[in-house]
């Protein structure tokens, strides 16, 4: 089972996937298989040679069109900041496909020039297809991890909120409650790591539970799981890794557009 990702405006560059052999790769598959090969505006590209002024600008003309589109009244930097805080709800309560797709631009750049001011330079891009998605399989939940190892894919978070790892990184201890979101759907999202390993040796791991743990009972409260429960679903779901790992990612960034994918 392989999923080829075709890059480029023209298809220009692919990189292969070898999905897992498991039950929970195997469906994720199947089902990439049978999805109309469409990409939702949702296409992102981290740390492949952008700057924080290229984020800026595209952030201000994104701001532009939400303010055509009335979804805020103006662009001063409280009213975009509180656009980013109630984004799951305003995402939730909107109808209008135009609107969420600027939504979730929006959300997008400001993840991104978060990314870039805290000098990260994880290079990753992720991409959304049309799908409702399915519940997750059982033996997905004890799949999930907080590691991250070059070339490897994972299922992308297919939610609107905060999954714990993600509050856990922002330090986030004052969210809503009804902005935590943990997995609960498997859908045709997918997240292609292509930077060093991130917490791969048993120390790294074993110092970051640790501190999630601590971290977890300052909103333990706000939690329906006890610690350590597989429904937590912590990290991303990984579902297969490059075929060949000697790529040059610097066509990646010559190449930043979602073209097509193929399963074979």
């Amino acid at each position: 089972m392989i999923i080829d990702i075709h890059l480029g405006k023209s298809a220009e560059l692919t990189l292969s996937y070898h999905m897992y052999d498991n039950s929970v790769s195997s469906l994720f598959y199947e089902r990439m298989k049978q999805q109309e090969n469409s990409v939702l505006d949702r296409t992102q590209f981290y740390n492949f040679g952008e700057t924080e002024q290229d984020i800026k600008q595209q952030l201000e003309d994104v701001s532009q069109q939400l303010l055509t589109a009335g979804l805020i009244s103006d662009i001063n930097q409280d009213n975009l900041n509180e656009l980013h805080e109630n984004f799951p709800r305003l995402h939730a309560e909107t109808t209008d496909l135009n609107h969420k797709a600027l939504l979730q631009k929006f959300n997008y750049l400001i993840h991104h020039l978060e990314d870039l001011s805290r000098k990260f330079n994880s290079k990753r891009f992720l991409f959304t297809c049309e799908d409702d998605g399915i519940d997750l399989p059982e033996e997905a939940y004890s799949m999930f991890t907080p590691s991250k190892k070059f070339g490897v894919m994972y299922m992308n978070y297919p939610h609107v909120g905060k999954h714990f790892l993600e509050l856990f990184a922002d330090n986030d201890v004052h969210i809503p409650n009804d902005q935590i979101q943990f997995t609960t759907k498997m859908s045709n999202t997918v997240y292609c790591w292509l930077d060093n390993d991130k917490y791969v040796s048993q120390f790294e791991l074993d110092d970051l539970m640790m501190m999630m743990f601590m971290f977890y009972r300052q909103i333990q409260n706000k939690i329906p799981y006890q610690w350590k429960d597989p429904r937590l679903t912590i990290g991303y779901l990984p579902i297969g890794e490059l075929v060949t790992k000697d790529i040059d990612i610097s066509n990646i960034a010559v190449h930043k557009y979602v073209h097509s994918w193929t399963c074979r």
